[in-house]
């Protein structure tokens, strides 16, 4: 037998083990994977207290919901943010606007541009949805959980 043919047949050996187990691994990681980006179901609503003024905020995020329910349950005040849509969704009255579901989010902290109370985006919400386009009350603490 030829040394390149004998080179040629361990080569060809020596590649199927190492497919073998790239295809396990990318097997068990597809098996392995759950939809943690997957909205919740139903979206969770929550009543957001910002300077004596309330207003509901809709979260449809496993990670939103889970930073909204740490918020809830030690009674910290501090950013919530999200970006602005005109009406008020079905469940944000008195206000005519609302924050868009999917973008809410917990932050450390926020620019001062976006920080303010409900009555200050009904006020001038041409303003708000067309310039600042997100509100992120700094003192906004959560007062309770819709169901």
């Amino acid at each position: 037998m030829d040394i390149r043919h004998r080179a040629d047949i361990f080569g060809r050996r020596a590649l199927w083990p190492r497919m073998a187990f790239l295809a396990l691994g990318l097997l068990l990681l597809l098996v392995g994977c759950d939809d943690a980006t997957a909205p919740p179901d139903p979206p969770v609503r929550y009543v957001v207290e910002v300077s004596g003024e309330e207003l509901v905020i809709e979260v449809t995020t496993p990670d939103g919901v889970a930073r909204m329910e740490a918020r809830l349950a030690s009674g910290e005040e501090g950013v919530i943010s999200g970006e602005l849509a005109a009406g008020d969704a079905g469940y944000n009255e008195p206000w005519s606007w609302h924050l868009v579901p999917a973008t809410v989010h917990v932050p450390d902290m926020a620019i001062e541009l976006c920080d303010g109370r409900p009555s200050m985006v009904e006020e001038d919400l041409e303003y708000w949805l067309g310039t600042v386009e997100r509100f992120c009350p700094w003192g906004a603490t959560v007062v309770r959980r819709l169901d």
